[in-house]
């Protein structure tokens, strides 16, 4: 499960890490109710929508 962590100040700044595999939707309307993810208020502000993120399954293996 992805895991957040903000740190507040005059221009906060939020982290996700996200496990192998995972995918998440990320607001991109500033109006969810779970920011830094969508749940959806987007569709109440034409034009925006989220951005969606996927981790890769494993890492690459070097050669």
């Amino acid at each position: 499960m992805a895991t957040v962590q903000t740190q507040s100040s005059e221009h906060p700044l939020t982290t996700v890490k996200l496990e192998p595999g995972e995918r998440v939707a990320l607001c991109r309307c500033f109006a969810s109710g779970k920011f830094p993810f969508c749940d959806g208020s987007h569709k109440q502000h034409p034009g925006k929508g989220p951005v969606i993120v996927e981790a890769p399954k494993s890492a690459p293996t070097g050669d």
